[in-house]
């Protein structure tokens, strides 16, 4: 004799539910699984792509951050570099210091604008970032800019 409180299973009960005399039904579920995968996988494979352009465009960006610090803080000390030294310096720290993904080859000095005045030096950076999947979204390039300013040392003449 078995447990007097188990269930019994009835004919035509699989797992406790109903089992369904007709097999096209099930094959309609799976139906409807594939629809569903068919609309949420390109919405997923486009947000994967979003972040991974905005990951690199952040990459980049802090690539143009750390150039800009660098320049103004050569070109605020009581010996600074000339002009020309200090757009040379920045092409070499953002053209060098990009990983592979970000690389930013084509950064020149056309990009970097210096100002100054007689208590602080101004490098400006700015990049049109192409991006790899921007075609889908209808953006090719995005802008990035930075700007660092460091106060002027020593007794430089205004």
């Amino acid at each position: 004799m078995g447990n007097p409180n188990r269930r019994r299973k009835k004919k035509g009960m699989i797992g406790g539910r109903q089992s369904s005399p007709d097999p096209l039904l099930h094959r309609q579920e799976r139906g409807q699984s594939i629809v569903e995968m068919a609309f949420v996988v390109p919405i997923l494979l486009l947000l994967v792509v979003v972040v991974v352009d905005a990951a690199r465009a952040f990459d980049a960006y802090i690539v143009l951050t750390n150039a800009a610090r660098e320049g103004a803080r050569f070109a605020s000390l009581a010996n600074p570099l000339t002009e020309q030294e200090i757009k040379d310096l920045v092409v070499e720290d953002v053209v060098g210091s990009g990983t592979n993904v970000t690389h930013m080859a084509d950064f020149d000095e056309s990009h970097v604008t210096l100002a100054a005045n007689a208590y602080a030096v101004t490098v400006t950076l700015t990049y049109d970032f192409p991006l790899w999947f921007g075609g889908l979204v209808g953006i090719d390039t995005f802008r990035l800019q930075k700007e660092a300013v460091m106060p002027r040392r020593g007794d430089i003449p205004p």
